[in-house]
């Protein structure tokens, strides 16, 4: 794991370069439910964006963690191949496109 308490930060995923920024921490929503931690993603010379959600972290007793998260950069790296391959194409041209991913980006 590469954690990290930046809120936002640039990665190189095969040889192309991407701006990730913190879209929102850990918050409970309507229901008694939790949504997790969001990261934008945006090629550094283009400017679509992808929105991957991940999971909310949990505590080994089944509660959501409501402490503020570090984000896992290797998660963010998984998450921008997983993005590419479900159809986000930086390169074009549009609104952002929101992806659920699981805790290790995929």
């Amino acid at each position: 794991m590469n954690l990290t308490r930046d809120t936002e930060g640039v990665i190189v995923v095969d040889a192309e370069t991407y701006c990730w920024s913190l879209r929102r921490q850990p918050r409970p929503t309507v229901g008694n439910q939790w949504e997790g931690l969001a990261v934008t993603l945006r090629h550094q010379d283009f400017k679509r964006e992808a929105i991957v959600q991940f999971p909310p972290p949990l505590r080994p007793n089944g509660r959501p963690d409501v402490e503020k998260q570090r984000v896992d950069l290797d998660a963010v790296r998984n998450a921008i191949t997983a993005s590419i391959e479900a159809g986000w194409d930086p390169a074009s041209r549009g609104r952002a496109m929101v992806f659920d991913v699981d805790a290790e980006g995929r």
